[in-house]
């Protein structure tokens, strides 16, 4: 019986030397310069077998979030920013922002719904006040407390835990592969995962 392992089927998909398939199947994709018939329905159930990993990890990152909302109350973006402010306490929007790759704007809607949550203070600097600082309350860091990790997500505390070249590797293709389709939304590279 063979395995319906990711993994496994891309490794027996790049390693076969022919498919049976239907005709259908091998209408899909066109054919490089020289190549054999049965490599179209090659690329076709190796494609396939990439969209199960894309379906795998996003849903996989959907259960993470539900799974946060029914433990704390809060979504999985918010959890990241409660995350964000126990590891620096004091940290201000922009800084915020930064660290989970958002725009301001988003960083302080996020921050805004904590607050009237009773989660997050915000108190403005006594050497400067335009300047605002972000802490826990007690509510706060009760929620963290009961929250399961790891509090950024699933997919960015793995891909925290590829090596340098992995990730280089993975934002390349991951380019290539945006620059293909034929609809793409700038907007979404700055909106974090669970407020999708």
């Amino acid at each position: 019986m063979r395995s319906n392992n990711p993994k496994t089927k891309v490794r027996r998909l790049t390693q076969r030397k022919r498919i049976v398939g239907t005709s259908a199947n091998r209408r899909v994709l066109p054919l490089a310069a020289g190549a054999r018939p049965y490599e179209r329905d090659d690329r076709r159930q190796l494609a396939l077998a990439v969209l199960e990993q894309f379906r795998l990890i996003f849903r996989s990152a959907k259960k993470h979030f539900q799974w946060v909302q029914e433990l704390t109350g809060v979504s999985g973006a918010q959890l990241w920013v409660l995350g964000e402010i126990r590891c620096k306490p004091g940290l201000r929007v922009t800084e915020l922002a930064h660290a989970m790759a958002v725009h301001q704007s988003t960083a302080s809607n996020l921050l805004d719904r904590l607050e009237r949550q009773g989660l997050v203070q915000r108190s403005r600097s006594s050497a400067d006040q335009r300047v605002v600082h972000l802490s826990l309350t007690d509510l706060g860091r009760t929620t963290i407390a009961k929250a399961p990790l790891p509090l950024e997500g699933v997919l960015p505390d793995a891909l925290s835990r590829l090596t340098h070249e992995d990730l280089v590797d993975l934002q390349r293709q991951l380019d290539r592969l945006a620059k293909l389709m034929k609809v793409r939304d700038a907007k979404g590279k700055r909106i974090p995962l669970a407020e999708m």
